[in-house]
């Protein structure tokens, strides 16, 4: 159970540097797995193994610290074809709309860190301008899900996307 768990992190490290590598932000994806798992380390921290939870996000917050996210679209949604939300993205301090953001989503089916049954590879989300980000995915089928957003705003590190992290809640019916 640890050795698939440890493989579904380092999955989800892949996915986080290759889409850093897909936005040009090359020094993360120059990473070899050692590195990779000292980033991750120092990011997730095993939890307990029972009733099936393997891991525990202690350095992820449960609030953003630097932005404010908000969905200006339904978030019930269809399933079996493509669909969008609307992320607004906004600064915790001042409250203007960051329009230079990097927002990175994946979308999870079930509860949050329940399933790790990712429907795809994290993905950018689209900036439309005016601090809103379009979110773009096809559910496989009707349930609940959960849409993993991260935001690194401009001019800060990737890992700052730890520190800037919201589940949102979907439901494809």
């Amino acid at each position: 159970m640890v050795l698939i768990t440890a493989l579904g992190v380092f999955a989800a490290a892949g996915a986080i540097v290759y889409v850093a590598s897909q936005n040009n932000i090359e020094a993360y994806s120059m990473m070899d797995s050692g590195s990779m798992g000292s980033m991750m380390g120092g990011m997730m921290s095993w939890g307990s193994m029972n009733s099936g939870s393997t891991m525990n996000r202690n350095s992820m917050s449960d609030v953003p610290q630097d932005v404010i996210i908000k969905t200006s679209s339904s978030q019930v949604v269809s399933a079996g074809k493509e669909q969008s939300i609307t992320l607004l993205v906004s600064d915790k301090e001042t409250k203007e709309p960051l329009t230079n953001a990097q927002v990175i989503v994946g979308i999870e089916r079930g509860s949050p860190m329940s399933t790790m049954d990712m429907i795809g590879p994290m993905f950018s989300a689209e900036n439309i301008g005016s601090g809103k980000y379009l979110v773009q995915f096809d559910l496989p089928e009707k349930g609940y899900y959960t849409m993993h957003t991260h935001v690194i705003p401009a001019g800060r590190s990737m890992m700052s996307m730890m520190n800037n992290h919201e589940d949102i809640g979907i439901i494809g019916k």
